[in-house]
């Protein structure tokens, strides 16, 4: 199982990106409250190796544990922990569905927070692609859920090719490199007890 730690926004961006809950939100960071060897700390080491490794989290102990001692410590945040599942697989652990991100690898940057929430394109000088770059954006943001994520496999992955297919005609439109890169991934909130148990 993949799971990742997030929490908040990543970087501020403008437009209606408060409610997203996808996989391009903030990391847990170092505890400068207290010492290397603190639990806290040797936590936030073994998520560095594991993220450095494979990007996503698989221990469910140690990342239930991890959640539950970031908010007990960063107490103006809320740390969450998601599973994320390729495309239309399901998840256990009596997980929530919170909807589908556009991400790369499934757990780095969201096409959903990069180009459909942070609102119209403004310094694109062909005005053509602009225009239907907002027309992608027009079309697919209403069927963005409460948690800034696409309801339906469907919908992501379709607005997925239309991003891929307009960034043919403008090279990093939306991001540098190759789009085909970014996947559909179902995201999943795990519920977490007051012990850390789900």
């Amino acid at each position: 199982m993949n799971y990742l730690i997030r929490n908040g926004q990543s970087y501020a961006v403008s437009g209606p990106s408060a409610s997203y809950r996808g996989t391009n939100r903030s990391e847990p960071i170092y505890c400068e409250e207290f010492t290397e060897d603190h639990e806290i700390n040797q936590l936030y080491t073994w998520y560095l190796e594991e993220t450095g490794r494979s990007g996503f989290i698989h221990d469910l102990t140690k990342a239930l544990r991890y959640v539950k001692l970031c908010n007990l410590h960063f107490p103006s945040k809320q740390f969450e922990l998601i599973q994320v599942t390729d495309g239309h697989s399901t998840t256990n652990h009596g997980a929530g569905f919170l909807g589908f991100d556009i991400s790369l690898g499934g757990n780095g940057d969201s096409l959903i927070f990069l180009a459909l929430l942070s609102g119209p394109l403004k310094d694109i000088p062909q005005a053509p692609i602009a225009v239907l770059s907002n027309l992608v954006r027009c079309h697919f943001t209403p069927k963005l859920n409460e948690f800034g994520l696409f309801q339906m496999f469907e919908d992501a992955s379709h607005c997925r090719k239309a991003m891929i297919a307009l960034q043919s005609f403008h090279p990093n439109l939306y991001e540098g490199g190759n789009l085909e890169d970014f996947t559909v991934s179902g995201v999943y909130l795990l519920p977490q007890s007051e012990d850390g148990a789900t």
